[in-house]
This record gives C-alpha cells, structure tokens and sequence, in this order.
C-alpha cells in the first residue's frame, strides 16, 4: 500500500511506512509512533507523519502536516485520522501541497 507512494521532487529522509492493512492494530503497535515518515522538498516544505500520543491507539490518530522552513507551530496543511487508507489519501494530499507550495521569504 505505502511502497507505491510517489513523493515527487521531495527527498524522503525517514520511512517507517510499515503498517500492514490486514492486521489489527494491537498486532503491530509499535508502528505506532512519533516518528513515522519525514520527506524534505527543494522549496524548504517538509511533509512529516506521525502517531500522537504515541502507542496510543485508544486516543492516538495519525497526524499529517506540512510545515516551512521548520514552522512546526504553523503548518499549512494539517490532517488527522486513525484510518491507513484515509493515511495514504492524506499523504497523496500532502505530497500535492508540498511539491506546489511557494516559498515566502521576508
């Protein structure tokens, strides 16, 4: 399912995508972390995906961001969920925001 994932233009720096669809969640818990995949683009965008809190799987949920230049407080793209199939259309949708994105300098 992750293996296919084109991250375009971006340099993919951490890849722990290992989540296998047909296994429960608790069979593969420490998949579940902080830090699961991290791809840099040229334009200073940098796509990060992560489980927060981590192990958590009553409260925890994927989360999806977007952030410049290291702006982890702002990001521009943000997204949640706790589902592996709603993960990969969220990264797609990341991947798109981060390749397209426009660098603001002061």
């Amino acid at each position: 399912m992750f293996e296919i994932i084109d991250f375009k233009s971006g340099k993919v720096v951490l890849n722990d995508l290992d989540f296998d669809p047909n296994l429960s969640y608790e069979e593969q818990i420490w998949s579940f972390k902080e830090d699961i995949l991290q791809v840099r683009y040229h334009n200073g965008f940098i796509l990060d995906v992560g489980w927060y809190p981590e192990f958590n799987l009553e409260i925890g949920s994927f989360n999806i961001v977007v952030v410049q230049m290291d702006d982890w407080l702002n990001p521009i793209f943000e997204r949640r969920t706790q589902d592996l199939h709603k993960l990969y259309s969220c990264i797609i949708e990341a991947i798109d925001v981060a390749k397209a994105a426009h660098f603001n300098s002061c």
